[in-house]
């Protein structure tokens, strides 16, 4: 039966003089009513009993608008349905098929020692839970974000995955690929203005960026059909393991084992989709290296031999350039931070352990150490580079750890400004040069890069 058009509803009850001013999750649901077919799974009533309107009816954006314009006993977006909405049975064939075709997922599959064959890792897709507000929600991701719902798949499986090598039942990898599945879905209720990487996010966008995970968890949970288990994992799954993460910059085992698993998939992942065509497998290994004091050690070490097998391609000339202009950056910012260090007023008491300047001072530290250890450091330069002139696979493996070591410090950055978007503020010497380096970072690098 074709659904009634919304001229064919009886006359609304009388609106409340309120004005109604969409939701970022309801502009979206309004998208999807312009170019699909949307319709009421059942009868819409006030919160005074008032019936407004019946199952079935097919749901424009004008009545949309006029329906929100009232105090709804249900939100109106909770009972809407269109043809075709995503089920566990599609989550679980696009899971397939991304077992067979999507190059993280197929080392996974491919890997003889993890023994993980494709449909026992997207099989508890079949199993997990999916309440009819949720399976919309999840449709109105695919039919505007697409690429989000893809990685909230593959997070799930490289999580998944992670959880069948550990030896985990088949009901807490269900409960792994719900996280992995669910742990984004906070950010249909965000601006989608922040997907533009090419555009300066400013900090209050940063701040409601980083919210995410807690919007994503009370989300979750607010649907009473998922363990306590799966709400703390998407909570956490932004956290590191060394407490460099958020929103609650928590550590090692404060960090729920299911919410180890769900951050090392979500690094994996968004590595595989930023990195697509630029060896992604290396410069994920090469993180996973670089940064081991931030990951789960263990779940690593499982992945690592898959990573590590992917050959580095040898580069192109403009490779030695590159380096030489991303160390030249790297140092530059390693020597503002040492100057305005050294500029700071003597006999000052000693810096709090949990201040912004201790916490960005160790970060850096770490990354130096790192870049020592692996022979990437900006002093070392002038006496590796020529050493590399013949050695191409040398040259690229360098190129991907100036450029790790380039996000890292942008991360630096904008997890500072982010966690204390008040840095410097108060008047404090440390945090106010703490917010000029972080200023001055920032403004030194291209829209959208490293």
């Amino acid at each position: 039966m074709v659904p009634p058009e919304a001229s064919d509803s009886p006359p609304l009850p009388s609106e409340t003089s309120a004005p109604w001013l969409p939701s970022h999750y309801q502009r979206a649901v309004l998208a999807v009513c312009e170019r699909c077919v949307v319709t009421t799974r059942e009868a819409v009533y006030t919160t005074r009993d008032a019936k407004l309107v019946g199952a079935g009816t097919r749901m424009t954006p004008a009545l949309f608008e006029r329906l929100m314009k009232h105090e709804l006993r249900t939100p109106l977006e909770h009972l809407l349905a269109m043809d075709g909405m995503v089920s566990q049975a599609s989550l679980a064939a696009q899971a397939h098929q991304m077992c067979l075709q999507d190059p993280p997922i197929e080392l996974l599959v491919q890997d003889d020692a993890g023994g993980v064959a494709a449909a026992t890792l997207a099989a508890p897709l079949h199993a997990i839970s999916l309440p009819a507000a949720l399976a919309f929600m999840l449709t109105v991701m695919r039919e505007l974000a697409p690429a989000q719902l893809a990685h909230g798949l593959r997070a799930a499986l490289v999580a998944t995955y992670l959880g069948m090598r550990r030896g985990w039942n088949k009901s807490e990898c269900t409960r792994l690929a719900a996280a992995g599945l669910l742990h984004d879905i906070g950010l249909l209720h965000l601006d989608p203005a922040w997907r533009d990487t090419a555009r300066p996010m400013a900090a209050s966008e940063r701040q409601q960026l980083a919210a995410h995970p807690t919007l994503a968890a009370r989300l979750v949970h607010g649907w009473e059909v998922y363990p306590q288990s799966v709400a703390v994992a998407i909570l956490e799954h932004h956290e590191r393991m060394d407490g460099s993460g958020y929103p609650r910059g928590i550590r090692g085992e404060q960090i729920s084992d299911m919410g180890q698993m769900l951050l090392l998939a979500e690094v994996v992942s968004a590595f595989f989709e930023k990195y697509a065509n630029d060896g992604a497998s290396v410069r994920l290994s090469l993180a996973l290296r670089m940064d081991r004091q931030k990951f789960p050690e263990s779940l690593a070490a499982l992945l690592l031999p898959l990573l590590q097998s992917s050959a580095i391609q040898p580069g192109h000339a403009g490779d030695l350039a590159e380096i030489r202009g991303a160390s030249s950056r790297l140092a530059q910012a390693l020597r503002h931070w040492s100057t305005l260090q050294a500029a700071l007023p003597a006999g000052d008491p000693p810096v709090p352990e949990d201040s912004p300047a201790a916490w960005m001072a160790r970060r850096l530290a770490t990354l130096q150490t790192s870049l020592f250890d692996t022979g990437a450091h900006p002093d070392h330069q002038t006496e590796l580079l020529p050493l590399l002139q013949a050695d191409p696979a040398g040259v690229k493996e360098l190129l991907f750890l100036m450029r790790e070591a380039l996000w890292q410090l942008q991360s630096i950055a904008s997890t500072a400004l982010t966690r204390w978007p008040a840095l410097g503020a108060e008047g404090d010497p440390r945090d106010a040069a703490a917010r000029a380096w972080c200023d001055a970072l920032l403004r030194s690098l291209p829209a959208g890069e490293p």
